[in-house]
């Protein structure tokens, strides 16, 4: 399940908990692509602390909304996850070596806040008028 966090206009918040669904992850995407379309810049902000893992579905989602964003990872300037887990803390590390113009980083359980504060610390650019 995922749920959309309040936060600043551009950071996507997400609380994912349970098994992440195929459903779950076009409402991510549909947020993403929303703060996209008015900011050059956003922050990603992930708490996993009740994330169990995520269906075959939402994997295929996830690789295909990545794949159709090459070129455009810097866009992504930060991405908080917030975890106890350290497959998850890994899995981060080893990511942002593959996007090294997205900052990543991850923060314990007791951090949400700091890693909210974190990922809002991105200089968004000019928000485009709709």
């Amino acid at each position: 399940m995922i749920e959309i966090l309040p936060g600043p206009p551009h950071v996507g918040s997400y609380r994912f908990s349970g098994t992440l669904t195929a459903a779950d992850y076009d409402r991510c995407i549909e947020d993403i692509e929303a703060r996209l379309a008015r900011y050059p810049r956003i922050g990603i902000y992930c708490d996993l602390r009740g994330f169990t893992g995520i269906t075959p579905a939402a994997l295929a989602r996830d690789l295909r909304f990545a794949l159709g964003r090459i070129g455009q990872f810097d866009r992504f300037a930060r991405g908080a996850i917030v975890t106890g887990r350290q497959w998850i803390v890994a899995a981060t590390d080893f990511a942002g070596r593959f996007f090294p113009q997205t900052e990543m980083r991850s923060f314990g359980e007791d951090q949400a806040e700091a890693a909210m504060a974190w990922a809002s610390e991105v200089d968004p650019g000019t928000p485009v008028a709709h």
